[in-house]
């Protein structure tokens, strides 16, 4: 027979059935390796450290280029989009709060993060808090902040 237990114990003895559950678990293992390496791959492409970013921000809409011209727009709506950034993809949703902007990022195999950027009193800076893991379960977080001087300041349209 088969078992779907993830286990077979038989699996180096003949018989009807003999591989059914070996394959099930090469296949378990196979699926395993791939979810790790697209979470490697989501979480190397979301912490590349960017030199220098671009931000124009409006109401509805903060669009936000890289140093590797590479452009992203969000929606401030709070509804869930999908975005690739290199070879991550990911959904999104965001929107402001007060006068932080806010991105909740949602990847496979239930990967969350988060982006608050936040302009300082004087302007001269942006500070970017990162946190991965799940807000409800404190013992899963992790996190980053990152510091951004104004090199110039561009009229907004």
């Amino acid at each position: 027979g088969t078992n779907a237990g993830g286990t077979n114990a038989g699996s180096g003895g003949g018989g009807a059935g003999n591989g059914v559950g070996s394959t099930f678990d090469e296949a378990r293992r196979a699926m395993a390796i791939l979810l790790a390496a697209e979470r490697r791959t989501l979480l190397r492409d979301l912490l590349e450290v960017p030199e220098k970013l671009t931000i124009r921000a409006a109401a509805n809409l903060v669009s936000i280029t890289d140093d590797l011209k590479r452009e992203r727009s969000y929606a401030t709506d709070g509804k869930k989009r999908k975005y690739q950034l290199s070879a991550a993809v990911f959904e999104a949703s965001s929107g402001w709060q007060d006068s932080a902007f806010r991105k909740e990022i949602h990847g496979s195999n239930n990967f969350k993060m988060t982006e608050t950027y936040v302009l300082s009193e004087d302007g001269k800076r942006l500070f970017v808090i990162i946190r991965i893991g799940d807000p409800r379960r404190p013992e899963t977080m992790a996190g980053v902040n990152r510091v951004y001087d104004r090199i110039s300041s561009a009229p907004l349209s």
